[in-house]
Order: structure tokens, then C-alpha cells, then sequence
């Protein structure tokens, strides 16, 4: 009979899916399917998405797929004794698949009447052309300051600064104390401004022409 997999913690949850053990794999996703769901719903609709079931469905599929693919590579950088829960791992993953999925076509869907997401910020009827390139120029900036932190950092800018979350529930999803995600939210804006700004004067660089030696 197979070992039974429903009870099993977060690690070893991991570590039998990751040995393919049969039904370990269904435990899993059983598990977490609904998570994913919700995530992957809540992107498309904070950027301004209409949550598609075909969309939904897609994305969870991708989801699922990130987690397997490269021989469980996500999974396998989990570690539950760095004080990770597993469900935030996932859910990392689902919003981040979303997201990636949001940057490849950012013009299919335009945005509805009372969103309020970087799609929206930048077709905004009224705004000057020259501060919508500012304004993409800055998303940029800033995506490519948070692709910078570690899985741990990234997902807390996503919970508090993205996905809004209340503080008590970005304690309890990563087993912080209310008083430290005060304080971690504070010194995260810090740390992206000096990386966005160790950023910009290779971003001004590059479009300068090369003669300076000729001085």
C-alpha cells in the first residue's frame, strides 16, 4: 500500500513529491490548489485582468508545471527550517507565474473603469506622454530592483506592497511578529530606493556615446 501523504508536513511533503513517490504528487496539489487559484485570480485582477476561467485554469496549469519543471528546481529551494511555510512558497510561485504571464501581453485586455494597476496608471486618459514613458521607465526600474532580493524579500514586497495585505496577515504567512513587518516595511522602500538608484547611472550610460577617450 502506498505511504500516506495527506498528513505529512510541509518538508516532507517536499521531499516525497520531489522522490516521485506515488501519490505524492495528488497530495500535493490537492493541497494547494485552491491557493494557487486564489492567487493567480487576485493578480489578474489587481492589474486589471478580468479573471478568465480559461485564464485561471491556464495559469494553474503553468503554475503546477513551474513547480515540476528542471527536476523540481522551486520545490528543491524550499526549506522549511529557514522559516518559510510552504503555502507562501506556493503561492510565490502562482502570482509570480501570473505576473510573468501579465508582462507578455500587457495590451490584450484594457483596463476596467475603477482598477487601479500599473496598466491603468500607464493608458490613464489625461497624462502627458512624457510622464507615461516616466512612469513605464520607473516599473521597470522598479521590477528589475525587485528581482534583486531574495525569494524571501520579494515575497514580502509582494504581500505588503502589492497584494496589500493586512499586517497581521503578512505576520501569520510569514511567522513574523506585527512590530517586524512595521519595520521591515520600512527598511524594504529604503533598500529598493538605494538599489533603484545604484541602477540609474548605468541606466543613463548606456546612452551616452563612447568617446571619451578622445578627450
Amino acid at each position: 500500500m502506498d505511504e500516506p501523504h495527506w498528513s505529512l508536513d510541509d518538508q516532507a511533503l517536499v521531499a516525497a513529491v520531489i522522490a516521485e513517490r506515488p501519490g505524492a504528487w495528488n497530495a500535493f496539489f490537492a493541497r494547494f490548489e485552491r491557493l494557487i487559484i486564489s492567487c493567480v485570480r487576485k493578480t489578474l485582477v489587481r492589474h486589471g485582468f478580468p479573471p478568465r476561467e480559461e485564464d485561471i485554469e491556464d495559469l494553474v496549469s503553468a503554475t503546477a508545471l513551474n513547480l515540476v519543471r528542471d527536476g523540481y528546481y522551486k520545490l528543491r529551494a524550499f526549506d522549511a527550517s529557514r522559516g518559510y511555510r510552504l503555502s507562501s512558497w506556493v503561492g510565490m510561485v502562482a502570482t509570480h507565474t501570473a505576473f510573468d504571464m501579465l508582462r507578455q501581453r500587457p495590451a490584450e485586455v484594457a483596463p476596467r473603469e475603477g482598477d487601479k494597476g500599473p496598466a491603468q496608471e500607464v493608458v490613464a486618459e489625461g497624462v502627458d506622454p512624457s510622464e507615461r514613458v516616466l512612469r513605464a521607465e520607473q516599473t521597470r526600474l522598479l521590477q528589475e530592483a525587485i528581482a534583486k532580493l531574495s525569494p524571501t524579500e520579494q515575497l514580502f514586497v509582494r504581500y505588503c506592497f502589492e497584494d496589500e495585505l493586512e499586517p497581521e496577515h503578512i505576520a501569520q504567512l510569514m511567522q513574523i511578529s506585527v512590530n517586524t513587518v512595521y519595520s521591515r516595511k520600512n527598511r524594504m522602500r529604503e533598500k529598493l530606493r538605494r538599489v533603484i538608484e545604484s541602477m540609474e547611472p548605468r541606466e543613463e550610460a548606456r546612452g551616452r556615446p563612447r568617446n571619451n577617450r578622445q578627450e
